[in-house]
């Protein structure tokens, strides 16, 4: 089997992320083909619903791997609040590979993120690392492994009309709660083609250029709120890559503080 680069496996860099810091339900029935259309009006009011409800609470769990060995496996919990096309977020995650396990806390607002590392050698008295826009490239790359938006949720950015079909629909329940479930397929080379990000865009040109195919999958409830989200990659039929998020609170507070600034340092001044 052909071998995946890690280079298109964005969580894959969580391993050398650390390293600097410290040295599904059966398939819903498919219908006949959806009218023209349909897709965008579903994109659309999504992204209504979720401006106008701000915030909710999540849990993602993602795998990654290269099509051979080499293995991420992530959990991810927390809160979140959209304003506008800004995204700042609470969350504690859990990260394993090479058979180690480490926690990470990271917090995203307007001015930057605050990350803190379990283990991870710092000034006496701190405890947070502040990365800004001249110094985030390493945990940029960490968070495009949430997908093409590089945050919280960015399952949700397959559900594209420009780069996607949708393939299957029908009604299940979630948790109790009756959600229309939506099953697409997304093309990587027109998904790379409205990707502002350019990593991100040329990582899904990669992808069309290994043969990699994208399939993702929505679930929402009557009023196009999205209650879950996931996208998977697929080489040679076997998937490489995964991410799942599910959504509850929506609408309800959203506590999402920076630490304590005597708590904090720069990530310049970090330790090597």
């Amino acid at each position: 089997m052909r071998r995946l680069p890690l280079a298109l496996i964005p969580f894959a860099l969580v391993a050398s992320l650390l390293v600097g810091c410290s040295s599904g339900g059966a398939p819903a029935p498919a219908t006949s083909s959806p009218p023209k259309g349909d897709l965008a009006l579903l994109a659309e009011r999504i992204d209504q619903r979720r401006a106008d409800l701000k915030t909710a609470r999540f849990h993602t769990e993602s795998f990654a791997s290269d099509g051979d060995a080499t293995e991420v496996r992530n959990t991810v919990d927390g809160t979140l609040r959209q304003d506008g096309e800004h995204v700042a977020g609470s969350m504690a995650m859990q990260v394993a590979t090479g058979g180690q396990t480490r926690r990470m806390d990271v917090v995203m607002v307007r001015d930057g993120l605050y990350v803190h590392v379990d283990g991870a050698p710092m000034p006496e008295g701190k405890k947070w690392g502040l990365y800004t826009g001249q110094n985030s490239g390493e945990v940029d790359a960490l968070l495009r492994g949430f997908g093409p938006g590089a945050t919280v949720g960015a399952e949700l950015d397959y559900v594209q009309p420009r780069a996607a079909l949708i393939v299957g629909r029908g009604e299940e329940q979630l948790d109790g709660v009756p959600t229309s479930r939506y099953e697409l397929v997304v093309d990587p080379m027109k998904m790379a083609k409205v990707i502002e990000d350019p990593d991100i865009q040329l990582q899904h040109t990669q992808l069309a250029e290994y043969g990699v195919t994208i399939a993702a999958a929505v679930w929402v409830d009557n009023t196009a709120a999205p209650l879950k989200a996931e996208y998977r990659f697929e080489l040679n039929g076997k998937v490489v890559k995964k991410s799942t998020t599910r959504f509850t609170d929506w609408g309800k507070p959203a506590d999402i503080t920076t630490p304590p600034a005597a708590e904090v340092v720069p990530a310049d001044q970090l330790p090597q």
